[in-house]
């Protein structure tokens, strides 16, 4: 009777166990030379002044930054805000985080997002404004191709396309935060 109860006692308790389809699964690859902080950014050098001589701020700044973990995880950050002459700000912020997986060989990484976070600041349409968590169908996985090489100041760069072959390319720049 012991054994009957305990069975079922272990049926139920594993049985009752289920995986979060949110959770982050580490497991992926990230090489020693890519592990760390790396942005991509770019803002303006002067300031914005308005036609009344009031100080307005930066016009433009963006920057991407991801943070590849040992543990096979990542965070990706998207920065973009821009002003105009009549003093009106967009500010855009997403984030998100899940697994990554480097393949050296072919010199790609793929991020999968398992959650992620979107907010938008519209200072003259504050009605457009958002603050959302992704939904799932914003959360496919992305593959990216990428060169290590090293700067003329002996620091070192991460070079990514996002297609194969591109030409076009972001550099990205070890960073702290």
């Amino acid at each position: 009777m012991k054994m009957i109860l305990m069975t079922l006692l272990a049926v139920v308790l594993l049985g009752s166990c289920k995986k979060d389809p949110d959770a982050v699964i580490p497991g992926g690859y990230v090489p020693t030379a890519t592990a760390g902080k790396w942005m991509y950014g770019s803002f303006a050098m002067s300031e914005f002044w308005s036609y009344d001589g009031t100080y307005q701020g930066s016009p433009f700044e963006l920057a991407v930054m991801f943070d590849f973990k040992t543990d096979g995880t990542y965070e990706k950050y998207f920065v973009a805000h821009t002003r105009d002459y009549a003093g009106c700000k967009t500010e855009t912020l997403s984030f998100e985080k899940g697994s990554v997986d480097f393949d050296e060989a072919n010199g790609s990484f793929t991020t999968t997002p398992t959650e992620g976070h979107y907010r938008a600041f519209y200072s003259c349409f504050p009605k457009q404004n958002v603050n959302q968590k992704m939904n799932r169908p914003d959360l496919e996985p992305q593959t990216y191709y990428y060169e290590t090489t090293t700067a003329p100041n002996g620091q070192p760069n991460l070079v990514v396309r996002f297609k194969e072959g591109d030409t076009n390319t972001s550099l990205f720049q070890p960073t702290s935060w």
